[in-house]
């Protein structure tokens, strides 16, 4: 049982390891987008909504990384590089201060507050993304 719990122990030590430089992570399904993790100011959040809209995204994932010299965004999925430049472009305009002091979402679910997207996106029920 104790040998259980250290493995237990290690792999939540490293899941928060990686994690630890992160600013951000949006999941995105079907043109919608979920904040998991983080806090990404509004404005910059309306401008990934437009880029993921038309045409729609089907599913992918936007992270936001710190670095030394601000930060780093990264796009995966059905998310083509055009649009992830653009997407980029808005990042760079907000130094990494503005993020730190973005409103956390008020109605976050236990799968957004775990940081675990299918599990943000099974529990989400508010549909306004």
């Amino acid at each position: 049982m104790f040998i259980l719990f250290l493995i237990l122990a290690g792999i939540v030590i490293v899941w928060l390891f990686l994690r630890a430089g992160e600013l951000f992570y949006i999941s995105v399904r079907d043109g919608k987008l979920l904040v998991v993790r983080g806090r990404v100011p509004v404005s910059m959040l309306q401008e990934f909504r437009d880029c993921v809209r038309n045409p729609v995204v089907r599913r992918g994932a936007i992270k936001a990384f710190k670095t030394e010299s601000g930060g780093q965004l990264t796009c995966s999925g059905d998310i083509s590089e055009g649009r992830e430049q653009r997407m980029r472009n808005t990042f760079m305009l907000y130094p990494a201060s503005k993020l730190r002091i973005a409103p956390a979402a008020k109605d976050r679910t236990f799968g957004q507050l775990a940081g675990i997207a299918w599990l943000a996106w099974m529990l989400d029920r508010t549909g306004r993304h």
